[in-house]
C-alpha cells in the first residue's frame, strides 16, 4: 500500500496520505445527489456557457474539455460525457451546501471539500482510499462499509502463503 519504490527511501504511503484532486471521477456523486432530489436520467440539463462573478479573482467561466457545448443533454449522457457545465448546473440546482452534505454519506471528509461550485468539477483534495471507499458505497447497493487491510493470505490448510510487508 505504500506506493512507492521502496518504503525504507519514503514511507509516505500515497494510498491513504496523498491528496489529490479526482476530477471527473467525482462527478457520480453529485450525479447520485442529484437522483436522491429526483432528477431521472432522463432530465433535460442545459449544456451552454455560463460566467460567475469571482469577485477579485475575475469572472469564473467553466467549460467542457473539449471547449464546446452541446445544448439541452440527458442526465444519463451529461455523466457518460463528463459535461462540465451539466454538473455545475445540477449542483447549483441541488445547492452547494446539500450536495456536500450528501457527498459526505460516501465517507469524504468536508474539510477537504472546497464550498463552492468547482466541486462539481473534481477539485475536492481526496486520497486514492477516501476515492475508493467512496465508491464501493456504488458496489455495496448504497451502504458505506470501512475499508480493511488484507495482511496475509492463508491456504486451506491455515498455512500463509503471502503477507504483506511492513
Amino acid at each position: 500500500m505504500i506506493g512507492g519504490a521502496d518504503h525504507g527511501a519514503s514511507p509516505f504511503n500515497r494510498v491513504t496520505q496523498a491528496r489529490r484532486q479526482p476530477g471527473s471521477a467525482f462527478k457520480p456523486f453529485i450525479y447520485s445527489a442529484a437522483l436522491e432530489r429526483g432528477f431521472t436520467p432522463a432530465s433535460i440539463i442545459l449544456d451552454a456557457p455560463v460566467v460567475f462573478d469571482s469577485g477579485e479573482a475575475g469572472d469564473w467561466r467553466p467549460e467542457n474539455n473539449e471547449g464546446r457545448f452541446y445544448g439541452p443533454t440527458r442526465l444519463r449522457e451529461a455523466l457518460v460525457r463528463s459535461r462540465n457545465l451539466v454538473s455545475i448546473r445540477v449542483m447549483r440546482s441541488l445547492g452547494v451546501a446539500y450536495t456536500l452534505d450528501y457527498v459526505q454519506r460516501f465517507g469524504f471528509p468536508p474539510k477537504h471539500l472546497p464550498r463552492d461550485l468547482t466541486a462539481a468539477l473534481g477539485t475536492a483534495q481526496l486520497s486514492p482510499l477516501e476515492v475508493a471507499t467512496g465508491y464501493a458505497v456504488f458496489a455495496n447497493g448504497g451502504y458505506r462499509v470501512e475499508p480493511y487491510l488484507i495482511d496475509r493470505v492463508e491456504n486451506a490448510r491455515g498455512e500463509v502463503v503471502m503477507r504483506a510487508e511492513a
